[in-house]
């Protein structure tokens, strides 16, 4: 191992992957059930097998495992975490990933509730107090089911964006951007034509998470 190394995303998603073929070990992926039909109306109060979102857990499970094993961050599995502003979803386990670079912002990553299944779902946060990233899937609902390599790209999309310090979330009066890459933002509030883009330039006055990027410190 050499310390110090630039590691980029594709090397990193390397990592991943290999780390997912174990993980993931027993979890089957599934196409999305309704890809040329709309849903039926029973179908948004139903849902069925949510254990199969297992598989979330298992992708996040192998990101953490690869954050730890290139050298950029370390985990405290199992801890008490302070959120800004309570997530949506019921929270069963966290886990801290803190990176090694410095002016990284940490990562949360917490199991969730869907249905009767008790951590079936994944909820992200960054930051400490940390500020909810977005939780997988964000309904689960059969009507919502778009199979699940969907919510896998969600997931990598939100872990990436934090550990590449593309992660930004501007907060003032209520209203809030996130940023989670390159031309990639979502908003709420009040917003009039191109505002967004104007405070995204210069964001003063209002308060600002992010971080730099964890991947300058890696050992490979």
């Amino acid at each position: 191992m050499h310390a110090g190394v630039m590691l980029s995303a594709d090397e990193l998603f390397s990592v991943v992957d290999a780390a997912f073929a174990v993980t993931a070990r027993g979890l089957a992926r599934w196409r999305d059930p309704h890809p040329d039909r709309q849903p039926l109306e029973e179908e948004y109060s139903r849902l069925t097998n949510p254990d199969r979102w297992r598989i979330i857990g298992a992708r996040a499970d192998a990101w953490l495992q690869a954050l730890v094993e290139t050298g950029l961050a370390n985990v405290e599995l199992g801890t008490s975490v302070l959120w800004k502003a309570p997530p949506g979803p019921i929270l069963t386990l966290t886990d801290r990933v803190v990176p090694i670079a410095t002016g990284a912002i940490p990562l949360i990553v917490a199991r969730s509730r869907l249905g009767s299944v008790e951590d079936a779902g994944v909820t992200l946060g960054a930051g400490n107090p940390a500020v909810a990233v977005g939780w997988i899937p964000d309904c689960g609902c059969d009507a919502c089911d778009s199979g699940s390599q969907e919510v896998l790209d969600e997931l990598d999309k939100y872990l990436l964006s934090v550990v590449s310090g593309d992660f930004r979330r501007l907060s003032s009066s209520g209203r809030e951007i996130t940023v989670t890459g390159e031309g990639r933002w979502g908003a709420s509030g009040n917003f009039s034509r191109d505002e967004v883009d104007s405070i995204l330039d210069d964001p003063a006055g209002w308060d600002e998470l992010s971080g730099t990027s964890w991947l300058g410190d890696a050992r490979i």
